[in-house]
């Protein structure tokens, strides 16, 4: 039997090497994002069950936001962004545009696919944590990061909550919040549908929406054992009110329940602390 080189059975085992951390880093959620984007400081949120299909995870990175966009609901798996004071200002708000960043031959959304629907055009990363510039506003209003969400959903408890996360930040706290759907059906301000949409393109109506939000105090540099965690699933109905309070869960009930772990990057020890206490909402 040949003998193989030995330079080059080094440059086979570098090469393995460099695949095996490629795919481990895939799974731990950090490849095809920059390391250096704020919003996903703590990890891209990693999928904990069964392996995805890959048209549904194609990850978007914008300086606004990160995203998971799955071309089977048309909608967002889940949006990832860090909120601080700087990012609040007074920009106006910008109008729905179809998202150009698509993989070539995936069907776009639009904002008239939502049109007589009974839904609001419902924004994952919300469009006033994103008025530090018209440009930074523009983003949120992307299609993909839009879902269909009940009126009384969006208006009331979903937007109490948001308002309240800009108060943190005001304060001078340092946010990282990851937002997405669960489900199918929903019941919007014209009864209860599953998919809303116009021809091929069919955008599914999620059941629920949750947010995670880990709460960093002035100062702060990373997370510790007394760090602040928020949850939030709430039904996409029109039962809810403005009390979002009612809707708090622990993360780890949202890790548990939406599979998705929304910062893998964190210790364990300290990520297990923080994601089981539930938060008082004060």
């Amino acid at each position: 039997m040949a003998k193989i080189p030995i330079r080059f059975g080094w440059f086979v085992l570098a090469v393995a090497l460099s695949l095996s951390c490629q795919w481990l880093g895939k799974q731990a959620g950090t490849v095809d994002v920059a390391s250096t984007n704020r919003n996903v400081r703590f990890g891209v949120p990693v999928w904990t069950r069964a392996k995805r299909p890959a048209r549904e995870e194609t990850t978007i990175e914008r300086d606004e936001y990160v995203l998971s966009y799955n071309d089977a609901t048309k909608t967002a798996n889940w949006v990832s962004w860090q909120l601080t004071k700087g990012d609040i200002g007074d920009a106006p708000r910008s109008s729905f545009e179809a998202d150009d960043r698509l993989p070539t031959g995936f069907l776009r959304v639009t904002g008239a696919t939502y049109e007589g629907s009974g839904f609001d055009r419902g924004h994952l990363c919300n469009s006033k944590d994103r008025t530090s510039s018209p440009e930074a506003n523009d983003a949120t209003f992307v299609m993909s990061n839009i879902v269909p969400q009940a009126p009384n959903c969006n208006q009331r408890g979903w937007e109490e909550f948001e308002s309240y996360c800009r108060t943190l930040a005001k304060r001078g706290s340092e946010l990282h919040i990851v937002a997405g759907p669960y489900g199918v059906g929903g019941e919007g301000s014209k009864g209860e549908r599953d998919f809303i949409g116009k021809g091929e393109v069919q955008v599914t109506v999620p059941a629920f929406l949750w947010k995670a939000v880990l709460v960093l105090k002035d100062g702060e540099t990373a997370p510790n054992r007394d760090t602040r965690t928020i949850g939030i699933w709430m039904p996409n109905d029109q039962s809810i009110d403005g009390d979002w309070k009612k809707h708090i869960v622990t993360v780890a009930d949202i890790e548990k329940r939406s599979g998705y772990r929304p910062y893998p990057l964190v210790n364990d020890s300290v990520a297990r602390t923080i994601t089981s206490r539930r938060d008082s909402g004060e």
